[in-house]
């Protein structure tokens, strides 16, 4: 199956402490839903939420310990549920 194109564009939107308004331009191509996760500074991921929508909002974020920053990776699922490279971002705490 096809891989879907990677969503473009992602960016903070709206910022108040630990809550964000994460927006993005889709993919062109066809796209089930978006995956957001948060990737943490041991390099493992946390799943946020998923979304057939172009933002999410994600409330209450503390920083991990040592964390200047938080990262944050977002993939397009296809119909067949294949996914796209992660689009990636920073934001500082």
């Amino acid at each position: 199956p096809a891989t879907p194109a990677a969503p473009r564009g992602l960016r903070v939107s709206a910022a108040s402490g630990g809550d964000l308004r994460l927006v993005w331009n889709p993919a062109r191509d066809t796209v089930r839903h978006h995956t957001l996760h948060r990737v943490l500074p041991d390099g493992t991921r946390r799943f946020l939420g998923g979304t057939c929508q172009r933002a999410f909002f994600v409330a209450g974020l503390k920083p991990e310990q040592g964390e200047r920053a938080a990262r944050f990776e977002l993939r397009a699922v296809g119909e067949l549920y294949t996914s796209s490279a992660p689009v990636t971002l920073t934001h500082p705490w």
